[in-house]
């Protein structure tokens, strides 16, 4: 008497031997998603979006703004801004920029006054009346009130009570930044020192200007002492909490004026011991992934950062790997796929890959994004006998042991929409939702363990249950795609040639006596248990609630299950016997 039950089911374990994994474990799982304990197929992707034709190389970043789908060929950084309007900073494309909500593309640099003001002193002191030092700047504004760094001081006069400064030499506006105002700023010392106080604010123009502005009249300090446009090679953006953006330069951490992401101030800069490659964060912290360690930078305000060097020697490979899990930072390392909390840096994958078959794979060329909660990598690369390997590993890091997952899908570049919760993916030009709801079901695959039982033994029985069928979602998805195969056919049916027939198409554009019409999809749900016995195909199930007879006459100590198809599957039993299955 013996049963074999097959139930919360998990992913691959592949560094690990068929026999030595763990009970549930699989030694293939496909387009399968494993994430109630059941054997759950994905559901295939929608087309979203197609652009044009592409670059010779591709496209690598893809980024939905609004409904305005963006793509670049290059890595390219496009975040949403801690500002109240709707805006968009990109770096990575040229120097930094700013998509505006009116469609404005700008320089994310404001340029600011190069030359000072000059300050002329007219009318006549009042007599015994004490005089004051003045000194002026001014500023330019843009139209969506980001304003830049002062311009050099002018020359002091002394004014005292009873005369005017007309201040001069105003530059012309710049043009390509939407620059509408000017602030003037003046000088005056009070009990906690100089400061340059507003006194006013007009359109943007090279007249001269007439200060009558008293003494007790002056408003706030300048904001923007200080304040320095971002460098042309800023690169790497992230939004933080707290209004801050970060980005780096070099070695250089570069930190925004909170809630002013046109400024990148010279007094926040962090330098790292090594090149930087990427970054990414969670809660306060900031992980500056390397060229050689890891660090974590952690602060409340961008003036008060401080970094910490992680001891591990994990350098990152490939920036477009590295993902912002929400509570952890993942990236690709030689050594593996690297974890870093606010506990340290750790590898991983090395109880998935060894070493040496997770550098078969080619991390530095893999793109990542994360989807429910997982790790998601697409690959591409060619074995020692040049064949090509494409597809995807979905690594599940949230329980004690990771596991991954595969599908055949593989995603030149990622974009992952915060606010639904949809992963897209970039294949050729077409842009792909990933499981898309919509949309029926994959084909899944999903084989166990061998499973060595204690002495040979022939299981006769089993059963392979399912609860689940199309949501009403995906049968009136499936409705409306039968519907349009069924006109596109019928339209297709009414030209001259189908492209079957011979010499009706080049080469190899169809199979053996096939034609341009597009087969309809099943309404059905299917699925196919394949029982192996040492190792040997024994039997082949396609039927779910029922128990089925598998063949008798041998003994056998190997066994493995393989599922096939797009039905879910809640659990699969052997039983020596039908009695067996009573209570399972």
């Amino acid at each position: 008497m013996a049963i074999l039950k097959f139930i919360g089911f998990v992913g691959e374990s592949p560094k690990i031997i068929p026999r030595l994994l763990g009970d549930m474990a699989a030694q293939m799982a496909y387009n399968t998603r494993l994430d109630d304990g059941g054997l759950n197929p994905v559901r295939q992707s929608r087309p979203e979006y197609q652009f044009p034709a592409p670059p010779a190389g591709g496209y690598q970043t893809i980024y939905k703004h609004n409904d305005t789908w963006m793509a670049w060929p290059g890595d390219v950084y496009a975040v949403p801004g801690p500002v109240a309007t709707d805006r968009l900073y990109i770096m990575g494309d040229g120097p930094p920029k700013m998509l505006a909500a009116d469609g404005g593309l700008y320089p994310l640099a404001v340029p600011f006054p190069t030359f000072p003001l000059t300050a002329t002193l007219s009318g006549t002191p009042t007599p015994g009346a004490a005089g004051t030092t003045r000194i002026y700047v001014y500023t330019w504004v843009t139209a969506y009130g980001e304003e830049s760094e002062p311009s050099p001081a002018s020359a002091d006069v002394f004014w005292t009570p009873g005369q005017t400064v007309t201040l001069s030499n105003f530059a012309a506006t710049p043009a390509g930044r939407n620059i509408t105002l000017q602030r003037i700023y003046r000088a005056q010392t009070g009990k906690t020192g100089t400061s340059l106080f507003f006194i006013a604010e007009r359109a943007a123009t090279a007249n001269n200007y007439v200060d009558n502005v008293s003494p007790e009249s002056l408003q706030e300090v300048i904001p923007s002492v200080g304040w320095t446009a971002p460098p042309n090679d800023l690169t790497g953006l992230i939004a933080l909490p707290n209004g801050m953006m970060a980005a780096f330069q070099g070695k250089r951490l570069c930190f925004s004026e909170p809630y002013h992401p046109h400024a990148w101030p010279d007094a926040y800069k962090l330098t790292m011991d090594y090149e930087i490659v990427g970054l990414g964060a969670f809660g306060m912290s900031v992980v500056v992934t390397t060229k050689g360690t890891p660090y974590i930078v952690t602060g409340n305000a961008p003036e008060s950062m401080s970094s910490q060097r992680l001891e591990e020697n994990l350098p990152c490979i490939n920036p477009r790997g590295i993902v912002d899990m929400g509570y952890t930072v993942v990236y690709p390392a030689s050594d593996g796929l690297v974890q870093v909390t606010s506990a340290g840096a750790s590898v991983i994958s090395s109880n998935l890959f060894s070493r040496d078959d997770w550098l078969r794979l080619n991390p530095g060329n893999m793109t990542a994004s994360h989807y429910n909660g997982r790790y998601f990598t697409s690959y591409n690369y060619s074995d020692t006998e040049g064949n090509e390997f494409i597809g995807s590993f979905i690594i599940d890091m949230t329980g004690e042991q990771p596991y991954l997952l595969r599908t055949n899908a593989r995603g030149e570049a990622m974009y992952y929409d915060l606010p639904t919760g949809q992963l897209y993916m970039l294949i050729g030009s077409v842009v792909s939702e990933w499981d898309s709801l919509s949309m029926p079901n994959a084909i899944q695959t999903w084989k166990s363990k061998l499973v060595v039982v204690p002495k040979p033994t022939n299981f006769g029985i089993i059963l392979v249950e399912s609860d689940s069928s199309f949501t009403t979602e995906q049968q009136e998805a499936l409705a409306r795609r039968r519907q349009a195969i069924m006109d596109y056919n019928a339209a297709l049916f009414l030209q001259p040639s189908l492209g079957g027939e011979l010499d009706g198409s080049v080469l190899n554009a169809y199979g053996l006596n096939g034609d341009a019409m597009l087969p309809l999809p099943g309404m059905a749900q299917t699925v196919a248990v394949n029982v192996y016995a040492g190792r040997k195909l024994v039997a082949t199930v396609g039927v779910v609630n029922t128990a089925c007879r598998l063949p008798a006459g041998f003994l056998e100590q190997l066994w493995e299950i393989e599922v096939t198809g797009d039905m879910p599957i809640t659990q699969i039993t052997l039983a020596t016997a039908a009695n067996e299955l009573a209570g399972v």
